[in-house]
């Protein structure tokens, strides 16, 4: 006993007390070596304000929203103008009859391109004509199926212009051959053959049998093949079907991305290649609803748009964690410094607790990389 109390006895101080005097000691500490900790708070400021100067050099560009909605682009009416059925045939009906007689590989039966169409691109004739399809911007009609099939039949003898200023490939949707192939059940198929070739002219002129589902794939993906193939389709039940085209026919989905590529062009590919106006004519059948007559691209709201963003930016979290590697490389010295020098467990025998202590770091850590953060901001 030792005036009235026990030896080694003492009275634990709260942990909210503990922790401020521990924040006053960790405090002192780093304003006695203030050149450090003004490096530790000013580095990542510095280092981040670097890139300022490349974001402003790579240049911006600005759109505005994009509703999709003017401009309604009526794809079979843009194309009908240039097409005709031969002089005597009274099918198919709704186009002019052929002036003179147009070459053979102009026409699928009694359906051509006529005459004036050009058989090469000599002074850009070919691509000022197929320019409105290569450039769809708004809401479009689905072409009909006529159409499709006898631009494809044209596409086979000719050498479309490539790719657009968007890198949007609708020359190569149509350069894949116009040959369709209906698999599965065999009442299915009936079904369906019946209703193309009911609700079409160039149905017939297009349609290729093929002993079983994987004899026609395997000639799709030959080299013979996949120039010759519109598509496979395949009926696993009557509301369970697949479309199979040639892949750079239509857009690529093999892969994702988490990149907004805001105003996307590549749907362009569904309607020139003809993948809509398979499915719409399938869907027509199952549902006995009106074939749809349109397609309206999801609208886009205006955004800024930064090139070093663009390509630099995944590499932004990289960049955060260099620049914040020396106050924390810092603030884990300090605490290796302190149990070096047994000042933790000094203050621990005193009766600090390890909630205390540890809580006093991050609490010290929060205020200085707020001040850090606030610069930055």
């Amino acid at each position: 006993m030792l005036g009235g109390v026990r030896v080694g006895e003492f009275e634990r101080p709260n942990v909210l007390a503990a922790v401020y005097f521990v924040m006053e000691k960790n405090v002192r500490l780093k304003l006695r070596s203030w050149k450090g900790t003004l490096l530790e708070i000013l580095l990542p400021v510095l280092f981040m304000t670097m890139l300022v100067p490349a974001y402003y050099a790579a240049g911006s560009d600005n759109y505005k929203d994009l509703e999709y909605l003017e401009n309604h682009f009526d794809v079979d009416a843009h194309f009908k103008p240039w097409m005709c059925r031969l002089d005597g045939q009274a099918e198919p009906m709704g186009y002019a009859t052929c002036t003179d007689t147009p070459p053979e590989w102009h026409c699928l039966g009694n359906l051509c391109l006529n005459s004036s169409v050009p058989d090469n691109n000599d002074n850009g004739a070919l691509e000022e004509l197929l320019s409105p399809w290569y450039d769809i911007r708004n809401s479009t009609t689905i072409p009909s199926f006529d159409v499709v099939a006898l631009w494809r039949n044209f596409a086979q003898t000719v050498d479309l212009p490539g790719t657009d200023d968007n890198g949007v490939n609708v020359a190569n949707a149509l350069r894949t051959g116009g040959n369709i192939s209906i698999m599965g059940e065999p009442a299915l198929v009936e079904r369906f053959d019946d209703w193309f070739l009911t609700n079409t002219h160039t149905y017939k002129y297009t349609k290729r049998s093929f002993e079983s589902e994987k004899a026609a794939t395997d000639y799709a993906s030959s080299r013979e093949g996949s120039s010759k193939i519109w598509a496979v389709i395949v009926f696993n039940n009557l509301t369970e079907y697949t479309i199979r085209m040639n892949y750079t026919a239509v857009p690529d989905t093999a892969t994702s991305t988490a990149e907004d590529i805001g105003y996307d062009k590549s749907y362009r590919q569904y309607i020139g290649g003809g993948f809509l106006t398979l499915q719409s004519l399938i869907n027509a059948n199952i549902t006995g609803a009106e074939v749809p007559s349109a397609i309206v691209p999801m609208p886009v709201q205006g955004y800024h748009s930064n090139s070093f963003l663009k390509s630099a930016g995944s590499f932004l979290p990289l960049l955060l964690t260099m620049a914040f590697l020396f106050p924390l490389s810092q603030m884990v010295s300090s605490i290796v410094r302190e149990k070096e020098a047994r000042i933790r467990e000094a203050m621990l025998i005193m009766g600090l607790s390890s909630t205390a202590f540890k809580l006093s770091w991050v609490m010290t850590t929060i205020v200085q990389m707020s001040i850090t953060g606030l610069l930055l901001a």
